[in-house]
């Protein structure tokens, strides 16, 4: 069987050097496996006790990192001592309490507008449905049947270029997601600010994710950590490593979980 956290556990014995962790860990896909829609996808009881052993430790900070909602977030795991980025680093939730990050402000009617302009057209297609967000909004259409997935995706490029063209918002693409957000919003650009506050100087930072929306935080911590890539080898990242799949996650985080002598 593949030791895939060797090269892993190498990395850090040699790049560590006493310092803290600081584990940033994106969720669905990541740290659970994805569902067919979003609500779906819980965490287990073992997860919850692995975050909360690794959030005990005195050397390793925990962020959760996800385009979920912060509320979202707080709910599906509320174990003491986790930090949080919500709406792809909209919302943060650092040392228990709401921490405000320097992000443009959504038009919200400008947004609605645009949204039910989608809505008329996409109403002919089922398998798609809105996960509206504070900032913005999220399609998902991860169930178009195939026959329709082509006809699906013509129509919101038209409407996706159209949108372009008012400069005022951002689109993430995912797997088999898009979502609508201001400009600037990214988890690149939030960890990034993370990492200049007080608390954060110092540490060695491991960023784990498996789709686009995580490469904004490969690209910002290269060099400067472990970045890890959460499914198959070969797919273009910015990450430095992969991992294949949440189970793997699971497995090295339990790894970083136990006491060691060096790591």
């Amino acid at each position: 069987m593949t030791d895939f956290h060797a090269p892993l556990r190498s990395a850090i014995r040699t790049r560590r050097r006493g310092r803290p962790l600081l584990l940033f860990l994106d969720y669905d896909g990541t740290l659970v496996e994805i569902a067919a829609r979003p609500e779906q996808a819980w965490p287990t009881s073992e997860l919850l006790g692995l975050l909360g052993r690794l959030a005990a430790q005195e050397d390793i900070k925990v962020m959760v990192v996800s385009g979920r909602p912060l509320k979202d977030l707080l709910e599906l795991l509320p174990v003491s001592g986790l930090d949080f980025l919500g709406s792809h680093g909209g919302e943060a939730f650092i040392g228990g309490c709401l921490h405000p990050l320097p992000v443009f402000a959504a038009d919200d009617q400008e947004l609605s507008r645009w949204r039910n302009r989608l809505v008329a057209k996409l109403q002919p297609f089922q398998g798609w449905w809105f996960e509206d967000k504070p900032q913005g909004f999220a399609l998902h259409y991860r169930q178009v049947p195939a026959e329709h997935a082509d006809e699906f995706i013509e129509i919101l490029g038209r409407w996706r270029e159209q949108l372009r063209h008012e400069e005022r918002f951002q689109f993430l693409a995912g797997k088999k997601v898009l979502e609508i957000l201001p400009p600037g919003v990214s988890k690149g650009a939030a960890i990034k600010e993370i990492l200049l506050l007080p608390g954060f100087f110092g540490v060695f930072p491991i960023y784990l994710g498996d789709d686009i929306t995580d490469e904004s935080a490969f690209h910002l911590l290269q060099g400067q950590g472990l970045t890890i890539k959460v499914g198959r080898p070969g797919t273009e990242t910015a990450a430095s490593h992969f991992l294949p799949d949440p189970e793997a996650v699971r497995h090295f985080l339990a790894f970083l979980a136990a006491p060691l002598e060096d790591s």
